[in-house]
């Protein structure tokens, strides 16, 4: 690469997304590679990891580089992230949750919570008055994410077995033997066996099949998607009650960007109770992280 250019790096937990761009224009090299253990390196580790990609592409250093980062859930670990990339590239870098690229990649309406809906789910906000950043949700698979991949699965499951406990079948439920036919499980034991045994990320895999069967009218999967909903807008309630500093929610991910049923219902929600307006971002949150590295790069 000959001219001068910046870095926008999108590190979520999936894969990592690199885009190479002219400091005074457009897009020169987009890049992916998989997220692989990004989330059990140490600062140091992962800013040698985005320094090692950058690199693979040419040798000559960027003016800036912008990076959200999924697991930096703190302004203090996006500072030591910050201040071992600048160490290891020896240029001017900054550093925000990867969440925090929705509101980059829309910058206009003003300030806004960002709302990232995909294999998981996390809020995210700025303080009214200091500024420093808020965090709602992000807890993981387990026990937190609502809306998102996982979140969704695991509530229609959940919806899936109250009703058996209740009447000793799930009634005719569509979405059981569409899952079946997803898990290769041969009843709903086994489902939840699998997901029990197996990494959240692959059972995250069956979400499409949930929403498929709530348009169908599943029950459980009906109730997966209004409480997902209602749980996402409750989310950017949380913000608003610690000091969010939000006009506005932009919201994006593979899932609220790529099911209109939900985000029609996270809209309706955030208007209801906050009386917030909702904006979907269907394009790549690396988009933000460009315009991140570009101001850092600005005199």
């Amino acid at each position: 690469m000959e001219t001068k250019y910046i870095v926008g790096v999108d590190a979520g937990g999936s894969k990592t997304r690199l885009r190479f761009a002219a400091t005074d224009g457009g897009t020169v090299k987009d890049v992916t590679h998989p997220a692989g253990d990004w989330t059990n390196e140490d600062a140091r580790g992962k800013a040698l990891l985005i320094a090692a990609r950058i690199r693979e592409v040419t040798g000559l250093p960027p003016a800036a580089v912008g990076i959200g980062a999924h697991g930096c859930d703190s302004d203090a670990e996006c500072a030591e992230l910050r201040a071992a990339t600048e160490a290891e590239l020896g240029v001017p870098v900054r550093v925000v949750n990867d969440a925090f690229l929705l509101a980059e990649a829309v910058p206009d309406g003003g300030p806004c919570a960002a709302l990232v809906v995909g294999t998981g789910s996390i809020a995210v906000a700025r303080h009214v008055a200091g500024g420093h950043s808020l965090y709602a949700g992000g807890w993981g698979w387990l026990i937190g994410d609502p809306g998102s991949a996982w979140g969704t699965v695991r509530c229609a499951v959940r919806a899936l077995s109250e009703t058996e406990n209740r009447t000793g079948s799930t009634g005719g439920d569509p979405l059981l033997p569409a899952l079946l036919a997803a898990s290769g499980a041969r009843s709903l034991r086994e489902v939840v066996g699998l997901m029990q045994r197996t990494p959240g990320r692959h059972w995250a895999a069956w979400a499409p099949t949930v929403f498929d069967a709530a348009e169908a009218g599943s029950p459980a999967a009906l109730a997966a998607l209004r409480q997902g909903a209602a749980d996402l807008v409750s989310l950017v309630g949380d913000l608003l009650a610690r000091g969010a500093d939000a006009r506005r929610v932009v919201a994006g991910g593979s899932v609220i960007a790529g099911r209109p049923s939900l985000a029609t219902r996270v809209a309706s929600g955030l208007l209801a109770r906050h009386g917030l307006p909702l904006t979907v971002f269907a394009g790549e949150p690396v988009a933000g992280a460009v315009l991140l590295a570009r101001r850092t790069a600005a005199p």
